[in-house]
């Protein structure tokens, strides 16, 4: 990430309004109190403002790199109405990145119960945070080599570099976190939950959701969160497609971009109806990403993707309906294809509940996991959410 002048940042708090019924904190997932933080910072009291943030949100220095703030904070400031929002998200990183080198984080309570994670993404690191600070032995179990989930393994390094999923795993160690990776959960879950006061699950959604299309199982393609996760390089100077609009279908068109290729976003809408957010398609356009919109893929062959072109047209209640052109089909031309269509998990959360784990026995879920693909804020809600119930949990068996 490149410095932020502090001259910018003082500049950018100076323009806070300091709005008394603030809409950027009621825009916030997880209520980050905004107009506080920011008052703190122009008062230079770094650290109690580093404090406020990291106690509201563990996960504060990755989101206020990664948020959708186009739709929260930034989205909702009324400076935005006419003119330039304040940039909170370079303030809260600032302050995050400041806190966190800067400050040793301390063990404040003593409860002797042992506490699992099941997984090492946004959602349980969350827990791990809360329940660590007081004073839960906590032991992380990921089927990764090291801790950090979809940060470490499903964002490219260009949007979250990875010294910050370090510093955040150096600051659970600090308050005695364990963690154990390379563990088959589906193989362990019985003996985990039995060895164990409580559990939570946060075990993400890494399974990518299948496009039932002709050609699908060709070798030359691929599933966006299969692309990302293991880091594939797919060589240089090709022309690579990638089916589907949302922000993980961005992520693997700008990582297959940088990796010398021809990156080609196919989409059966408009660019205006992409689940991406604005920031990160004209960031993908910036990069060079190309965008063949009203295109739907129908079959995959040896030199390339078969699609048909498509069109709105308006229905007698002046709402649109998407239908095929008739008559447009072509092959585009490409060397691999990569699918974006969203992603599940390996578990079954009704089964799961069914077979015993499930809140009245201890087990507790959060994240995608238990939404469905999100974002990283609102798998720290949920986090601090079965952080608090697993707590009450936990009185109540006392």
């Amino acid at each position: 990430m490149c410095k932020i002048n502090n001259e910018f940042l003082i500049e950018e708090a100076n323009r806070c309004l300091n709005c008394k019924n603030a809409r950027c904190q009621q825009a916030c997932p997880i209520n980050t109190d905004i107009a506080k933080v920011i008052s703190l910072f122009k008062e230079e009291k770094y650290d109690e403002a580093g404090d406020i943030l990291f106690r509201n949100n563990p996960m504060s220095l990755v989101c206020s790199l990664i948020c959708p703030f186009e739709n929260q904070c930034m989205g909702s400031c009324i400076r935005g109405i006419k003119g330039e929002p304040v940039d909170f998200p370079k303030i809260e990183n600032f302050l995050m990145d400041r806190y966190l080198k800067n400050n040793n984080i301390n063990i404040e309570g003593n409860n002797n119960k042992n506490i699992a994670i099941i997984g090492a993404g946004p959602a349980g690191l969350t827990v791990a945070f809360i329940l660590g600070r007081k004073g839960y032995n906590i032991t992380i179990f990921d089927e990764r080599e090291e801790m950090g989930g979809m940060l470490r393994y499903g964002i490219p390094s260009y949007r979250l570099p990875k010294d910050n999923i370090d510093l955040l795993e150096k600051k659970l160690l600090e308050i005695r976190v364990i963690f154990k990776g390379n563990i088959k959960f589906n193989e362990n879950l019985n003996n985990i939950r039995e060895n164990f006061d409580a559990v939570f699950m946060g075990t993400g959604t890494w399974l990518p959701k299948e496009l039932s299309i002709e050609g699908i199982n060709k070798e030359n393609v691929l599933y966006a969160v299969d692309f990302l996760k293991n880091d594939i390089n797919l060589g240089s100077n090709k022309t690579v497609v990638v089916v589907g609009a949302g922000n993980v279908a961005m992520d693997a068109a700008r990582t297959a971009l940088r990796q010398g290729n021809k990156a080609v976003i196919v989409y059966r809408r408009g660019i205006e109806d992409s689940p991406a957010t604005k920031l990160e398609i004209n960031e993908a356009l910036e990069d060079g990403v190309e965008f063949m919109t009203f295109n739907s893929p129908v079959a995959i062959v040896d030199n390339g993707i078969v699609l048909d072109k498509t069109q709105y047209i308006e229905m007698e209640d002046k709402s649109k309906k998407l239908v095929t052109v008739e008559n447009s089909r072509f092959i585009y031309e490409c060397d691999n294809v990569i699918i974006a269509v969203s992603q599940k998990s390996e578990f079954d959360l009704i089964s799961l509940r069914n077979s015993g784990f499930n809140e009245e026995n201890g087990v507790f879920f959060a994240g995608d996991l238990l939404t469905g693909p999100q974002t990283v804020v609102k798998a720290a809600v949920g986090g601090k959410q079965a952080a608090l119930d697993m707590e009450k949990y936990l009185m109540r068996k006392e």
